[in-house]
């Protein structure tokens, strides 16, 4: 999947240079925040940032590759928080409503057999929907 996904990404000339100059701009950026403010790793931050802006600015080709890690590593990142982020939604959220449904008896997608019931339909309105409204299905 994320294979599939680092293949289907544009490295053009354009999205090159705007990942050189954003991400070099953001570490530049940092590194002279980090040296007003004293801190050691200014310095660092700032040989990132500013080989990245001008590759972006003069050769946009030369950050292909890390262009490509960069967004191999995101969608790695992306990939696992997604999963923990709705693993744990599921298991906190879901679940408990699941559990006290089930505890106070409630069944909300109706289940459970009636065998005196003549039918399980569900009656709908039959209300006349104009044309318009398929326009706005969403």
């Amino acid at each position: 999947m994320i294979a599939r996904d680092l293949k289907e990404l544009k490295t053009g000339k354009r999205e090159l240079r705007n990942f050189g100059l954003l991400v070099g701009g953001i570490f530049a950026a940092l590194g002279a925040w980090f040296l007003y403010r004293g801190k050691v790793v200014g310095p660092w931050f700032l040989g990132v940032g500013a080989p990245l802006m001008l590759l972006g600015l003069i050769a946009p080709q030369a950050l292909r590759r890390v262009y490509l890690a960069w967004m191999a590593m995101a969608l790695v990142m992306g990939f696992v928080v997604s999963t923990v982020l709705l693993t744990l939604f599921y298991f906190v959220v879901i679940t408990p409503i699941g559990l006290i449904a089930r505890l106070a008896g409630k069944d909300f997608m109706t289940r459970r057999l009636d065998k005196s019931a003549p039918s399980y339909w569900t009656e709908r309105s039959t209300a006349a929907v104009p044309a318009t409204r398929y326009e706005e299905q969403f």
